[in-house]
């Protein structure tokens, strides 16, 4: 995966994440899912890399780096499930429009 880690002065975590690999959408869910595990804030560092700021609820450090490993899986997922939306959006569209179709 094409992410940057860096521990800030104040303790918190800081994900740099590549725009080419990751679109916005995809960081922001995997961000909210991740929002009862701790604080996050999320910002554009330059046009090509997003930040992602993880600050601790309670818990060591080392809990704190497990937290965003596991963000960088769930990003993965976001991602691809977005890419599947984008390539197929269409066909469940048209299964939902005739699933609720009027019988006639």
């Amino acid at each position: 995966m094409n992410k940057q880690t860096t521990k800030l002065d104040d303790g918190r975590l800081l994900l740099s994440i590549n725009k080419d690999m990751y679109d916005n959408e995809s960081v922001l869910r995997a961000a909210h899912k991740f929002t009862p595990h701790c604080y996050l804030h999320v910002e554009a560092l330059s046009p090509t890399i997003i930040g992602v700021y993880f600050k601790s609820k309670e818990g060591s450090q080392a809990a704190m780096e497990e937290i965003v490993d596991g963000f960088c899986n769930e990003l993965i997922d976001e991602q691809v499930r977005t890419g599947v939306e984008k390539a197929c959006g269409q066909i469940r569209d048209q299964i939902v429009k005739k699933a609720f179709a009027p019988v006639e």
